[in-house]
């Protein structure tokens, strides 16, 4: 019994030595392990900041798109105006002309409340809502695409017209 013994604690004794020859190596591997996994700790934390900052410029990326088109609106609708306008002051120019030029020329019933609408409106009385809104209707049912389109009226045919009317 003894024989096989000695190659058993042989054995057993070789691997003890082996493994406490290995010791330090598994030592400096566990260390090894726990850094990396702090490191990809660390990593993750780092992914997760720059996920939620992401998310944040996204939201705002998409408050802003919002903001500029709500801004651009608004302005192409203050120029909608303003091209409206300026019909309207063509066309008041234009029946004031057609007025002074013919002496028995009667407005037609629209051009009639437009122009007194207008006139209150160029001469400083206060007008009700309804009154701007005949003006507006009068003046989109003439020049709705130039209006929609932004293109603004030709002046000078005003100058020239209020310049060839006669006084006296």
């Amino acid at each position: 019994m003894l024989p096989v013994l000695i190659p058993i604690l042989a054995g057993l004794g070789g691997a003890i030595a082996g493994a406490l020859a290995r010791q330090p190596e598994v030592n400096r591997l566990k260390v090894q392990v726990k850094k990396l996994q702090a490191e990809v700790q660390r990593l993750q934390r780092v992914i997760q900041e720059q996920d939620r900052q992401i998310r944040e410029l996204k939201i705002r990326y998409n408050a802003l798109k919002a903001y500029h088109f709500t801004e651009r609106m608004r302005q192409k609708s203050q120029l909608k105006g303003a091209v409206m306008f300026q019909y309207a002051f063509k066309e008041y120019m234009d029946l004031l002309v057609v007025q002074a030029r013919e002496n028995g020329y009667t407005l037609s019933e629209d051009e009639r409340l437009f122009y007194n609408a207008f006139d209150r409106l160029v001469n400083n009385t206060q007008i009700a809502i309804e009154e701007k809104l005949l003006i507006r209707e009068y003046i989109r049912s003439k020049y709705t695409h130039e209006i929609d389109q932004l293109i603004q009226p030709e002046t000078s045919d005003i100058i020239d017209k209020v310049e060839s009317v006669h006084v006296a």
